[in-house]
């Protein structure tokens, strides 16, 4: 079968054309599809081709055939989706699936349903009102394309894919019809977290620990997060109770090492927080990092907390942070929202407290904290040999095919 597919917008600045839209072609592709991805890298100028120069840039990727679309030329509204179209439409596709009904793609969305060609859409976010309409600076005019493509694009597509069962019942919300509508979670990847565990990333980890300022002897706390999970604020709380309830040589000794960093300055914020609290020295920051620099930094800590905080968008969210933390073989602390309990089971890899009760959360935080290195390692473990059994892509993508094969038949 031939399949296109239409992502949002490029692989660096955001999660879910690398995380979600590449890892599906390439599962499909291991099936015998042929598989191409139409990328629209608006958001990555750097990674944008000239468009008098070359065109479409074509790169392979394990066996998917990545699409560049120039992003020049105005008004880019209206250009940009024409040429996601037609790139769309080049090799003539059993199956064109578009990614987020929103901005250029779900512009594109309606631009195939103009032409009256079906289209499978996926949605992975609570875009419009009660979501992030709400909190992200956009302008009025955005905000109501944003709710309309939303609302519209679902009832127009020939199938939709959901990444959880929030934005399902929203589909079914929207009038979509519950036979049309697949559940699809975010999966894992064998070859994307093939080196992130074993001893060649522990004498790596060992080496950054080094790097960071750690000792043998330092708890290290790590929170891998763009502030979008939950408010500065929360975590702040988290951290200050833990060191309250361990003892005083211990809480000495532990640091909470924030990995990655946010789109719109919230870095700073965090660290001026910090600072009125008496915990700058307490707290290092990486700000982002690249993926080949992950598994290391990850590898640095001893418990992962990942605060969740109970509202529309985590509920509707597949978190693929929360999946690399799982995948690192960490033990982790977080929330019982969304998709989250369905990834981590209590007790084996990890402890879900009940959402906002921050005290719960440090008390398990503290409960991971009495065991050895050799115990955290192993309890971190049984997560990541739990999604690498039932929640790896290769597997996930099978229903998809049944309707992938239902919608072209």
């Amino acid at each position: 079968m031939k399949i296109s597919m239409v992502a949002p917008f490029g692989l660096k600045t955001k999660g879910t054309t690398s995380a979600r839209v590449l890892p599906i072609a390439e599962a499909l592709a291991k099936r015998g599809h042929q598989v191409w991805v139409i990328v629209p890298p608006w958001d990555d100028p750097a990674g944008s081709p000239d468009l008098a120069l070359t065109g479409n840039r074509r790169e392979p990727v394990n066996g998917v055939e990545m699409v560049f679309v120039p992003v020049q030329g105005r008004p880019q509204p209206l250009k940009l989706p024409l040429r996601l179209v037609k790139a769309a439409l080049e090799g003539k596709p059993n199956i064109i699936h578009v990614f987020k009904p929103k901005a250029f793609s779900g512009l594109a969305a309606f631009g195939l349903s103009l032409k009256r060609h079906p289209f499978v859409l996926d949605t992975d976010d609570w875009e419009g009102p009660g979501g992030y309409n709400d909190v992200l600076p956009y302008s009025f005019p955005q905000k109501k394309l944003f709710a309309w493509q939303e609302r519209d694009l679902p009832r127009r597509a020939a199938a939709v894919t959901v990444a959880s069962r929030t934005l399902q019942t929203q589909a079914w919300g929207f009038g979509v019809d519950p036979a049309r509508t697949l559940y699809l979670p975010n999966g894992v990847s064998p070859e994307k977290y093939a080196g992130w565990r074993g001893e060649r990333i522990e004498q790596a980890a060992r080496q950054k620990r080094l790097e960071l300022g750690f000792t043998d002897e330092t708890l290290v706390l790590v929170a891998y997060t763009r502030f979008v999970e939950f408010k500065m604020e929360k975590l702040l709380e988290i951290f200050r109770l833990i060191l309250e309830k361990l003892p005083p040589e211990k809480a000495g000794q532990t640091r909470l090492l924030v990995v990655g960093g946010g789109l719109r300055g919230e870095d700073s914020r965090f660290t001026e927080l910090a600072r009125r609290q008496g915990l700058t020295d307490k707290i290092v920051q990486t700000g982002p990092l690249p993926l080949a620099e992950l598994p290391a930094a990850l590898g640095c800590g001893d418990i992962a907390l990942y605060p969740f905080e109970d509202n529309l968008i985590n509920r509707a969210r597949c978190s693929a942070k929360f999946l690399d933390l799982l995948m690192a073989g960490l033990p982790v602390v977080s929330e019982m929202v969304g998709e989250l309990p369905n990834y981590l089971q209590n007790g084996k890899g990890g402890w879900l407290v009940q959402p906002g009760d921050s005290a719960a959360f440090a008390e398990a935080a503290i409960k991971l904290s009495v065991l050895s290195h050799q115990e955290r390692k192993e309890f971190g473990g049984l997560s990541a040999a739990r999604l690498e059994t039932e929640y790896t892509w290769d597997k996930l993508v099978e229903p998809l095919e049944d309707l992938y094969f239902q919608v072209n038949s």
